[in-house]
């Protein structure tokens, strides 16, 4: 009776009394010895990867155990050679949870688009060991290959690039919505596979014709400046130092040297310029004395000449 009691059991309980899903080879201790992985925490564990991962199912491992008051953190990491590197995460809160309760697991990094879940049975025997973070390596938490899965084949994700800028992966049902002049078609046709038509249509904002007068050659654009090209978007960088910089304008740019601007403002102009009219006053001074001085040196001529040049006769010195 007891065998079969066992054998009647379902799929999670009797997961619950085993290692499932780590290997049986796997110890289930953490790398420091101090923590073990108890049965009855992950009792089912399978996500599904992209085929050009092209990855060895075998290396796939739990990497690292939160344990908190808030709930556990369960982290499935993949062997790289002597590293193990982060490929999917799960929460599991304690508030909300109950017995066999599934969890998403959410892809990381480069297995963005991995799609999983892992099964919680029940906290009792994690609790009885040490809160904390807890690491793995391959010994330790190897997950068994039945959990590893690969996706159906199609696209599992899409992404826009406009110039050289690369969006992010978009996963899930994606809509295209027709901008402004234009205007998205679905063709769906028995047999045939799904077609999207894209269509420019007239509308407000549509760029008008360029009309030419005649055929004017306008000559060849300018590709390079001294033989720089420019970046795959089209841009070339003008960059200024301390004294040089350029700023936006109106279909321009703007090149301003700082460094030359005037030490002076206007209150030291106003200084000199009250300076420069007490000269001219000075000036205007000084002129007006010089020409009062010609006249006075003209008229002590005159006196000093007729006085000499007068009809007395020569005097004689005494003793002559």
């Amino acid at each position: 009776m007891p065998g079969l009691f066992n054998q009647n059991l379902e799929w999670l309980n009797h997961n619950s009394n085993r290692a499932f899903p780590l290997t049986v080879e796997a110890t289930g201790y953490s790398v420091d010895g101090d923590f073990r992985l108890p049965n009855d925490f992950i009792v089912a564990c399978y996500f599904s990867l992209n085929a050009a991962h092209n990855v060895d199912p075998a290396r796939f491992t739990i990497k690292t155990i939160i344990v908190s008051t808030a709930g556990i953190t369960v982290i499935i990491g993949y062997q790289v050679g002597s590293e193990v590197i982060t490929v999917c995460t799960a929460m599991v809160p304690r508030d909300s949870h109950v017995k066999h309760q599934a969890y998403r697991l959410g892809g990381f990094g480069n297995y963005a688009d991995l799609d999983g879940w892992i099964v919680i049975d029940q906290f009792d025997g994690i609790d009885l060991q040490p809160a904390g973070e807890w690491s793995f390596d391959i010994d330790g938490g190897r997950l068994e290959l039945d959990g590893v899965r690969p996706q159906i084949r199609g696209v599992t994700r899409l992404r826009a690039q406009n110039g050289s800028e690369l969006s992010s992966p978009i996963t899930g049902d994606v809509i295209l919505r027709a901008g402004r002049n234009m205007r998205i078609t679905p063709v769906l046709t028995e047999g045939q596979d799904p077609t999207f038509v894209f269509d420019a249509i007239d509308g407000e904002g549509l760029n008008e014709e360029c009309i030419c007068a005649g055929d004017v050659d306008k000559g060849p654009a300018i590709r390079t400046i001294n033989k720089i090209p420019p970046t795959p978007d089209g841009d070339f960088t003008l960059l200024g130092n301390n004294c040089l910089q350029f700023s936006p304008i109106e279909n321009g740019l703007r090149a301003e040297d700082t460094c030359s601007e005037p030490c002076c403002g206007c209150p030291e102009l106003e200084a000199v310029t009250a300076a420069l009219e007490q000269f001219g006053r000075q000036a205007t001074t000084l002129e007006n004395f010089l020409v009062s001085l010609e006249a006075r040196v003209t008229q002590m001529d005159q006196v000093i000449l007729g006085s000499r040049l007068g009809d007395r006769g020569c005097v004689q010195c005494e003793g002559a």
